[in-house]
């Protein structure tokens, strides 16, 4: 019988350049191996993303959901071996422990699964992808035959991997790229909030309004850098209900220079390898003047109500002004300013009102005109 990187060295290949093979790829290595299927998953903190043949595919997806992911300590112990090869359940654990594991004995082990072969490939994004072939309990662990022929097709893994991810960065950059097209500075992030490419205008932000640190992007107004990790959090965490996506940044004089967006990048095969998790784009202030609604609404993630609230106090209007001549009471008009204020990053209506009157964004300005 071939050997089995000589039976799967093009399709490894293939996969590198087309990130939707991975699936099939997968499903062929573990059934050579005697294996039910196979998955890859990216180790980071606070997010994943993952790919899987048929079979596996919703126990992945039931990991994932029911937050396994935090509690991995196949993935733990696997780290903390370091081995730069294929390792078993049994060389990261004793068969005592596999059976008191709360991985094995509340989810792998009732879902029919529980033996793995499996091996850690680092990324040049920073993350880590764990490669997987998962076996049926009933069939045994992976015997050393099986994982010393892995072994000598894990250079071929490693190097696709890279072209994946190499290639998610491309698209990266290209997806900044693209926004400077419309006069926006932008930056593309990963999960750890970690840039990963941006354009000629966000690179002359950096280091004045942007800082590209160690752990993530960084915005030097320290008040719009909380809001920013505390978004970044968020979205790490699949919650985007009540988070602040949008934020001022004041400049030196401290006043409003700028606003902040935050925007999710929705995840696909893909962004196993790219960890595109969301693009920041920076949209200047150039002037005083009272914006209009529409606006607002965009710049703020405001609802309609809210954006015609604020665009009001902007014209100079009392609450008790827009509460009469928006036929509402004074208190709902009180409601949507707390709401308008979370959502802007400030706590007082002086400091929203000197906000909002130097948010005059032209069609003209947003395409760089």
């Amino acid at each position: 019988m071939p050997e089995l990187s000589e039976r799967f060295i093009d399709q490894i290949y293939e996969a590198s350049f087309v990130p939707e093979k991975w699936p099939t790829l997968l499903e062929g290595l573990a059934h050579a191996v005697e294996g039910m299927g196979g998955y890859l998953f990216t180790i980071s903190q606070g997010a994943s993303a993952f790919a899987a043949s048929e079979a596996v595919a919703p126990h992945v997806e039931a990991f994932m959901r029911e937050g396994w992911m935090a509690v991995n300590t196949r993935a733990a112990r696997a780290s903390a071996l370091a081995h730069p090869g294929f390792i078993t359940d049994l060389d990261a654990f004793t068969e005592e422990e596999l059976d008191s594991e709360p991985i094995y004995r509340d989810f792998l082990r009732p879902r029919g699964m529980g033996w793995a072969a499996g091996t850690h490939i680092p990324l040049p994004t920073g993350d880590v992808l764990s490669f997987n072939l998962e076996r049926r309990t009933v069939r045994g662990p992976f015997e050393r035959h099986y994982v010393d022929s892995l072994d000598r097709m894990r250079p071929h893994l490693a190097r696709a991997a890279m072209v994946s991810a190499r290639m998610g960065l491309e698209k990266a950059h290209a997806g900044a790229d693209a926004l400077e097209a419309l006069g926006l500075p932008a930056a593309v992030l990963g999960a750890h909030g970690q840039l990963l490419a941006c354009n000629g205008l966000m690179h002359e932000l950096i280091p004045a309004t942007i800082q590209d640190g160690t752990g993530r992007a960084r915005i030097t107004d320290k008040k719009a850098d909380a809001l920013l990790e505390n978004a970044l959090t968020a979205l790490a965490a699949g919650t985007r209900r009540g988070i602040v996506q949008s934020f001022p940044i004041t400049g030196r004089d401290g006043k409003p220079s700028s606003v902040a967006h935050l925007l999710p990048v929705r995840g696909s095969v893909h962004d196993l390898f790219s960890r595109i998790h969301c693009i920041l784009v920076i949209m200047p202030l150039p002037g005083p003047g009272a914006p209009p609604a529409n606006v607002l609404q965009a710049l703020f993630d405001l609802t309609p109500s809210e954006a015609r609230i604020a665009s009001a106090l902007a014209d100079g209007r009392s609450i008790d002004a827009i509460s009469t001549d928006f036929g509402i009471a004074r208190e709902t008009v009180r409601t949507h300013l707390r709401s308008i204020f979370a959502k802007s990053g400030v706590s007082k209506q002086s400091a929203l009102v000197r906000l909002l009157i130097g948010v005059t964004l032209s069609c003209g300005s947003l395409k760089g005109g």
